[in-house]
């Protein structure tokens, strides 16, 4: 798991696929202050963090990466405008799944007939959830530390 600050601009851009309020950008062009150049392949984004995106604009981007994906969950641009969206729905997916392990571990408990598979996934998916957990929050500490501007 790494968080990083992009300080500089990041071209405007289309979400190769966008469904509700995420979206996955194929390829981001981001320039530093001094000029040098930075290609971001693949990353995921949320809220009016993908509405910035498709704008493009100048500032401070906040980026994270772990558990196989690489998302941009913050900005603050030279204009004063900032956001935080976090770019995925993970972890709800993960506490679903979690309920499901417990309801396997009640109807174990309370009918006798073992439901090992949904009691063994949802206990492995706790440690999943830890994990993104932990991703979602060191991004939100940088975003929130982070209160110089660009």
């Amino acid at each position: 798991m790494t968080v990083e600050i992009l300080d500089g601009s990041i071209d405007p851009a289309t979400p190769r696929r966008a469904k509700a309020k995420f979206a996955i950008f194929e390829t981001l062009r981001f320039r530093d202050r001094s000029g040098a150049e930075r290609i971001l392949k693949n990353v995921c984004t949320g809220g009016a963090v993908t509405d910035l995106l498709r704008k493009g604009g100048s500032g401070r981007f906040y980026l994270s990466s772990g558990g196989g994906q690489t998302g941009i969950h913050g900005f603050r641009l030279d204009d004063g405008s900032h956001a935080y969206a976090h770019y995925n729905n993970a972890e709800l997916i993960v506490l679903i799944g979690i309920a499901g392990g417990l309801a396997g571990l009640a109807i174990w408990i309370f009918s006798g007939e073992m439901m090992l598979t949904p009691v063994v996934v949802g206990t492995l998916l706790i440690g999943a959830y830890i994990f993104l957990r932990n991703i979602r929050l060191a991004g939100k500490r940088q975003y929130d530390t982070d209160n110089a501007k660009a």
